[in-house]
């Protein structure tokens, strides 16, 4: 039996194992080839590749195969993830200028980099006279900063920082390619760095799910050196599980693999795959809905109820039916969809996995986790009631008890709208049983 071919954790390293987001890359390219030598960030929820993408377009072989010349563009990538309370912009810069002087050729210059590391104060003087070196010499750079988020948020970055390193981008040979959870815009920590021209300088470039396309291609591309085929109703369960989002089709595709390794039978497959699947998603699928605001987080609990009480097979909802249920529905769908957690088709809007559908229900309704009785939280809570029509109140009452406490309040909020208080309840009662 081959060794296993699906991966999931690790970020792609080796370029031929790399697959899809052949437009992201066409994109960045293309902004770095043309006249103004242009930046990118790139934004996607966690686990949709954003380090993979990172890796594969600073790879010397993908950069040439896009016209990028070796002796004039060097790639430079640096992982974030440190960036902590204690990192001053000094010590950024310090740690990239030595990344940078380890890809120059040029003694001098080589030198210059790293003098210019050791300063004790690394200021946008030092920086701009740096950059105009590599200018004389016709140079270019670009740099691939990963979670880039942990700049903008930290307070040791200030207005300062932001207008010097657009400078540097604008005024000399330097490209930046960021990658971020969100839009860099709205990871700042002040109002002050959200309103800097920064952040002007940059094309946003989503990471989705893949389409039907690149998820099947991926699969066959993977299975095609060995000797295991999945069943069509093996691929059909995949799909349901983990909808065509990289992380999780990789992650579902590794433990069936893996089941036919063991040479279990269909039912013995389906099996593994399923426990297997929901041990490593669901910490993932948490850590999605807790990053959610409420809007998305109604938006992804009508999906999830719809189809549970849907036809069997139904699993596709129309915009029209989810603004039914919340007048809000298009923006919020837009926002999911980017984040890869909706996906859309001519049927309508679904949740990318059933695996997530069924987590949403049972973590709204697990109200045996509860510390506190409903009645203690109506206590306590009111005063939010009480603001609901009669109509309203009258329904809520029937519905919290099967709620859990952190929950209430967001479905008070959602049925607070009587323009869609009718559908939201029914929905609400025919997941609950009322």
């Amino acid at each position: 039996m081959s060794t296993n071919p699906f991966t999931y954790g690790n970020p792609i390293s080796d370029p031929a194992r790399f697959f899809g987001r052949r437009a992201e890359v066409e994109q960045v390219y293309t902004r770095l080839l043309n006249a103004e030598f242009e930046s990118s960030s790139i934004v996607g929820e966690r686990r949709t590749g954003k380090t993979s993408l990172l890796n594969y377009i600073a790879h010397p072989n993908v950069a040439i195969a896009h016209g990028l010349d070796p002796a004039r563009y060097l790639l430079v990538y640096a992982d974030l993830q440190m960036v902590d309370q204690k990192t001053t912009p000094t010590r950024f810069w310090a740690r990239l200028l030595r990344r940078i002087s380890c890809k120059v050729k040029d003694d001098e210059l080589e030198a210059e980099f790293k003098q210019a590391s050791e300063q004790q104060e690394i200021d946008n003087y030092t920086l701009d006279d740096l950059f105009y070196l590599i200018d004389e010499r016709d140079l270019h750079f670009v740099l691939l900063l990963d979670e880039f988020e942990n700049v903008t948020e930290n307070t040791n970055f200030g207005t300062d920082f932001f207008y010097g390193l657009r400078a540097l981008a604008i005024h000399h040979n330097l490209a930046l390619i960021t990658a971020s959870r969100q839009e860099l815009i709205t990871l700042c920590h002040s109002d002050a760095v959200r309103a800097s021209p920064f952040f002007n300088i940059f094309a946003n470039i989503n990471l989705p799910a893949f389409d039907e396309e690149e998820a099947k291609g991926l699969l066959n591309r993977s299975l095609e050196k060995t000797s295991v085929r999945f069943t069509p109703t093996e691929l059909t369960l995949l799909f349901d599980i983990a909808g065509y989002h990289p992380y999780f089709l990789q992650a579902a595709a590794h433990f069936l693999f893996a089941a036919h390794a063991r040479g279990m039978v269909a039912q013995q497959r389906k099996t593994f795959l399923l426990r297997e699947f929901k041990e490593e998603a669901i910490p993932s699928l948490a850590d999605y809905w807790r990053h959610s605001d409420d809007s998305e987080k109604i938006i992804l609990t009508a999906l999830a109820l719809l189809a549970q009480q849907g036809k069997a097979g139904e699993r596709r909802f129309s915009s029209d039916k989810l603004e039914q249920l919340y007048n809000r529905s298009d923006l919020t769908l837009s926002r999911l969809e980017k984040r890869a957690l909706v996906t859309s088709g001519e049927k309508g809007y679904t949740l990318f996995s059933t695996v997530f559908g069924a987590w949403i229900v049972a973590e709204l309704t697990d109200v045996m986790a509860d510390t506190q009785s409903y009645e203690e939280w109506l206590a306590a809570n009111q005063s939010a009631v009480q603001r609901l029509s009669r109509s309203a109140r009258d329904e809520v009452r029937e519905i919290l008890p099967q709620i859990k406490a952190g929950y209430r309040q967001f479905i008070v909020d959602w049925l607070s709208n009587p323009q869609t208080l009718i559908s939201a309840v029914t929905l609400l009662r025919g997941a609950l049983g009322g």
